[in-house]
């Protein structure tokens, strides 16, 4: 069966009828300021408080690799079962400082690139309308600020998708275009947003293969649906896939060298998939719920009622009628749906083997749920749907305001900065080593870095230290997931040296104890 160009208003939702904003303004400035004023919106949301939070583990990796030679980062990088592309737009900002504000500044920008992505997407499928309700969701929902304030790889790739899925729309729209040879210009506008988009995404974060399989998924789909046009379709996007590869395989290739052919073996740290952990990555990356980075733990927020997030639900109605809409009205909504279900459904199937289920690998999807909300919107009345957009602004930020005060890291700045109250002869345990480096972040800003002999894992040698006269600081804490080093164990394990003379809990997932034999001296 022929499928001819899809108009933007009809095939995937209604029109909007009546005099209304974009009657009242030229569509392109109107667009132009909405697509700015998110942008700004996201922009502003990564920015207030990008540095107030502590580092983590996985954001020292960062540090380290970005501080490297070129190729010593791209090595580092391919060691470690990381593709480089972030690490190098990172270690272009290294000359301006490795504090927080300066090394998580490239995924804000990203984090407030992907809301304005996301609004011209949204447009391209339903209108001004999606697009605002979709960018403003993403612009103000907690975990994907919480992951613009990440010095990681995370909205960079989000971004690159969502361009990867706003060409394949552009294409799905257009089958003749989509069909005209790509020798021929101009070179049609969504070959060059698919292509690109999957090309550097691929280059940024292992997670983007789930995307590239989805994108051939939705391609075949669009094969069988372009008519007269499938065989130069097919041609097309034969040829556009071996360019992605050929930009990414030299990668996977010195990979797979460099980890001796053990490219599976970096996911060891992913905890195992539970119903807890499948609930609580639901939460933040679907029900817009303030939630932990470290651990899946989920915190309560001002519209959440009796333990439930009334908004998130509210949102999850919206997407679910977006995706019957979609469904039902051409192969650009289908498109979308295909992006959308690949990577929960693919991280699942994977997890059978091996478990890949965290809130961060599902981070592209989240856009693409709101990008269905914001379809779904046009289920309303058209009088309804600007009070609603209006709704999803300020419910957005009354959402999102507790994350900035939550605990969603280990506080290493403060367990330091206790430490620094340590005197010359104190040595510290701890089951960890991971905690020292973790500590050393902070004690060498004020100069007093625990050195190697200051530190210890061995229970004997602080009982020996102790037994000289010494004093012991003990120290556990959360440094990575999957943390295999548990408390109990820990506080066992120094028993022979008696009861500590303090023990303070710092935050939430930090305990530092001091044994002191002469508690007397003061």
């Amino acid at each position: 069966m022929q499928e001819h160009q899809e108009p933007l208003s009809v095939p995937l939702l209604l029109q909007e009828p009546g005099r209304n904003l974009g009657s009242r303004l030229d569509p392109f400035w109107r667009d132009a300021a909405l697509c700015l004023l998110v942008g700004s919106a996201g922009l502003v949301a990564r920015l207030h408080g990008l540095g107030a939070k502590p580092y983590w583990l996985d954001e020292v990796t960062t540090l380290r690799r970005a501080a490297l030679p070129f190729g010593g980062l791209v090595r580092d990088s391919l060691s470690f079962h990381h593709l480089p592309l972030y690490f190098i737009i990172s270690s272009w900002f290294v000359p301006l400082g490795l504090g927080e504000q300066v090394m998580r500044l490239p995924a804000a920008l990203f984090g407030a690139a992907c809301c304005m992505v996301l609004f011209l997407l949204g447009r391209s499928l339903g209108g001004w309308r999606t697009g605002l309700a979709a960018s403003l969701l993403l612009a103000f929902c907690p975990f994907q600020v919480q992951y613009g304030q990440e010095a990681r790889s995370y909205t960079l790739v989000t971004t690159l998708i969502l361009v990867g899925l706003w060409g394949l729309v552009l294409l799905a729209r257009d089958p003749a275009g989509a069909a005209r040879p790509l020798r021929a210009r101009p070179v049609h506008r969504g070959w060059l947003l698919y292509g690109a988009g999957t090309a550097l995404a691929l280059d940024t974060l292992s997670v983007a293969t789930f995307w590239f399989l989805a994108a051939n998924l939705a391609g075949a789909l669009m094969a069988v649906r372009s008519g007269p046009y499938r065989r130069a379709f097919v041609r097309n996007w034969l040829v556009v896939q071996l360019l992605v590869l050929a930009t990414y395989l030299p990668f996977v290739t010195g990979m797979w060298f460099l980890t001796h052919g053990q490219m599976g073996s970096g996911l060891d740290w992913v905890p195992p998939l539970t119903g807890r952990s499948f609930w609580s990555t639901l939460q933040s990356v679907y029900l817009l719920r303030n939630s932990s980075l470290i651990a899946f733990r989920v915190f309560e927020g001002p519209l959440d009622v009796g333990g439930i997030g009334w908004f998130g639900l509210g949102v999850t109605a919206l997407a679910a009628t977006g995706a019957w809409m979609a469904l039902r009205r051409g192969s650009a909504g289908r498109v979308v749906l295909i992006a959308f279900v690949a990577l929960p459904a693919g991280l699942l199937a994977v997890s059978a083997f091996s478990s890949v289920w965290m809130p961060r690998y599902l981070l592209w999807s989240g856009p693409i749920f709101f990008l269905l909300a914001g379809i779904g919107l046009h289920a309303l009345p058209v009088r309804a749907q600007p009070v609603l957009l209006v709704a999803l602004g300020l419910f957005g930020v009354l959402n999102l305001l507790p994350y900035y005060r939550s605990e969603t890291k280990p506080v290493w700045n403060e367990a330091a900065a206790l430490l620094q109250h340590r005197k010359p002869g104190d040595i510290v345990i701890t089951d960890d080593p991971g905690t020292v480096n973790m500590m050393n972040l902070y004690l060498a800003r004020t100069g007093q870095p625990l050195a190697e002999d200051e530190w210890t894992i061995d229970p004997a040698r602080a009982r020996a230290h102790e037994e000289n006269g010494g004093r012991v600081w003990g120290i556990h804490g959360t440094v990575g997931q999957n943390d295999p080093y548990r408390l109990t164990q820990f506080l066992q394990s120094l028993e022979p040296l008696g009861a500590p003379r303090t023990v303070r809990q710092v935050g939430l997932d930090i305990t530092l104890l001091l044994f002191d034999p002469n508690p007397d001296r003061g």
